[in-house]
């Protein structure tokens, strides 16, 4: 016998089977979680496992409510899996949800159109099939665009791509090529369909709990990396990043320089104020030198009002230039709540000897700098080179 020739009561069992035992291990791992996402996707899994247990009914329930429970629990299953998808993927705008609801309606209508006026199962299946397939099209289409983050998502493109080949395959099987396509008719083409089907629940769960993960690990990987009031990188982030970056610069024999800054009378502001009004003025301040900074710089927050700058590839007129640029910036911006101008004090330190230097001695360089900005009255730079 041919291995494309199997019992489909027993591939559809495996089916259900499988799905029951995704959904119990996938809600073991996110109990503890409470993730809206993953128990979406749970949801989407549970109807599929209520149609191909009606499906498996077949020949128990009455034709007709077997027919219409089981393709409306798996297209609403597939949609609400899909919208789990995408919403992992950070992709479910209003406009993509509210399309993938009407999709859902009109493969719902034609569906049951098709059971009123035109009963073939041909046709019922060629509509089930087109309706999963356009559905899968919104997570392929964003794997797509997402290929480049990691190695799994570029798998998991290649999986729901296959995915939606098989079902328009399926389609046109049932339109057009004289094969039975009864429910269990025992033939390669109804085989490969639940087959792919298995290899979807089996393989696309695994893949979406791995994904889960890796959004997880990405997401505390940036919050050990970024200040949490400022979102720019913080104490420990701009340490590592700064010292692999003056690693390669020596290497390159490339001047650096390093600027460091903070707010002047920043306590008289929170006194004044209150903390609220500080933090919102740090916020601010950090937007308007990210926005400001050549993209290859690192910038990050000391500590309180403390926030340094490294500059590679930078002379010290250069860096200077820059500095006021920054001082600039923040001093002529509307900042609300405040009645007073915001103002900085900057200390810039550039590297003339290229053969050895280390982030402790710009930082303390740039420290006096900022030393003798203060000193001449603050609001201003001083620069400085050793």
């Amino acid at each position: 016998m041919s291995l494309l020739l199997l019992d489909m009561k027993t591939v559809i069992s495996l089916l259900v089977i499988g799905n029951i035992c995704t959904i119990i291990l996938i809600s073991a791992y996110s109990y503890q979680y409470n993730n809206r996402t993953v128990w979406t996707f749970v949801l989407g899994k549970l109807l599929q496992v209520i149609a191909f247990t009606m499906l498996l009914l077949r020949d128990i329930l009455p034709f007709t409510l077997s027919v219409f429970l089981s393709n409306t629990s798996l297209l609403i299953g597939t949609m609400i899996e899909c919208i789990a998808l995408l919403m992992l993927l950070k992709c479910l705008t209003t406009t993509v949800k509210r399309t993938v609801f009407i999709v859902t309606l009109i493969g719902l209508f034609s569906f049951y159109s098709a059971i009123l006026f035109y009963n073939f199962e041909n046709v019922r299946i060629a509509v089930i099939s087109i309706t999963i397939f356009t559905l899968i099209i919104f997570p392929v289409y964003s794997f797509y665009q997402n290929r480049k983050t990691s190695i799994l998502q570029y798998i998991m493109l290649i999986l729901y791509s296959a995915i939606a080949l098989s079902l328009m395959f399926r389609a046109y099987n049932a339109l057009f090529i004289s094969t039975d396509v009864t429910l269990f008719a025992e033939n390669r083409y109804q085989t490969l369909a639940f087959l792919t089907r298995f290899i979807e629940m089996l393989v696309g769960s695994i893949g979406f709990i791995l994904l889960a993960k890796e959004q997880t690990d990405i997401e505390l990987t940036r919050m050990a990396m970024l200040d949490e009031l400022t979102n720019i990188y913080n104490r420990r982030a701009f340490i590592q990043r700064a010292n692999a970056l003056i690693a390669t610069e020596l290497k390159r024999k490339k001047q650096l320089s390093f600027i460091i800054f903070d707010i002047d009378r920043f306590k008289g502001i929170n006194d004044t104020y209150g903390h609220d009004i500080g933090d919102y003025i740090l916020r601010e301040i950090s937007q308007l030198i990210t926005n400001t900074l050549p993209k290859d710089s690192i910038f990050g927050r000391y500590g309180g009002d403390e926030f340094v700058i490294l500059v590679p590839n930078c002379n010290r007129d250069n860096a200077k230039q820059l500095a006021e640029a920054l001082r600039m910036a923040v001093l002529h911006h509307p900042f609300q709540y405040i009645s007073t101008a915001c103002t900085l004090s900057l200390g810039v330190a550039t590297t003339e000897v290229i053969t050895t230097i280390s982030l402790d001695g710009l930082y303390k360089n740039a420290d006096k700098a900022l030393y003798h900005a203060k000193e001449n009255g603050r609001n201003q730079v001083y620069a400085m080179s050793f």
